[in-house]
């Protein structure tokens, strides 16, 4: 009976615990996305500036969301959204990808930095479809990072969702946690948002 007690307490606080963790989460913006990504309150949230280049043709244009774990230096995320005169012309990602459209988000991958990015699936959020890599990247003095993608095409515009350890693989319950902010992201305007300082 007492053994009974302790796990059936044990089982509330989880649960409890669980709950306000939950709770805890805060909502933000992701610039040009017209989207929004919850996030662990204890996670630190900047937006980051890219310049665009007046001599590009094709006009790309990047906005660039950063997260990053206070208690982990070697973890980091990003949310981008990548948009030109090219992507404009695409239809949403909502239907299952194939060949083609995981060729083209390989191939921009590489053209970013990513060595050998390789599908490993995909995911659905409503009635988008996000693709799934994994791959590695090296900093300009050659510290290696471990990395998963997730990518979408909406609105004429990519959004990819990134994270990334430095000189270590990821761990299981990192890779769950961009698994559930690629599945709890909303495409909506009414989605609470908070300020990003």
């Amino acid at each position: 009976m007492m053994l009974r007690k302790i796990l059936l307490v044990m089982s509330m606080m989880f649960i409890l615990s669980a709950g306000a963790a939950a709770a805890a989460d805060k909502t933000y913006e992701v610039p040009e996305g017209n989207c929004t990504i919850s996030l662990p309150d204890n996670y630190a949230v900047t937006v980051v500036e890219r310049p665009t280049d007046p001599n590009d043709e094709l006009g790309v244009q990047v906005a660039q969301l950063s997260v990053s774990d206070p208690a982990d230096k070697s973890l980091a995320m990003h949310v981008m959204v990548e948009s030109s005169k090219l992507t404009k012309e695409l239809p949403d990602l909502d239907y299952k990808p194939g060949g083609v459209m995981k060729d083209y988000f390989a191939e921009n991958l590489q053209n970013s930095g990513w060595q050998e990015p390789v599908v490993t699936g995909e995911q659905q959020n409503e009635n988008m479809y996000f693709i799934k890599f994994s791959s590695y990247i090296a900093d300009s003095v050659g510290q290696k990072y471990d990395g998963q993608i997730y990518a979408t095409l909406k609105n004429g515009k990519l959004i990819y969702l990134m994270l990334m350890s430095k000189e270590r693989a990821l761990k299981p319950e990192e890779k769950a946690l961009l698994e559930t902010t690629v599945r709890n992201l909303q495409f909506k305007d009414t989605a609470l948002i908070a300020a990003v300082k």
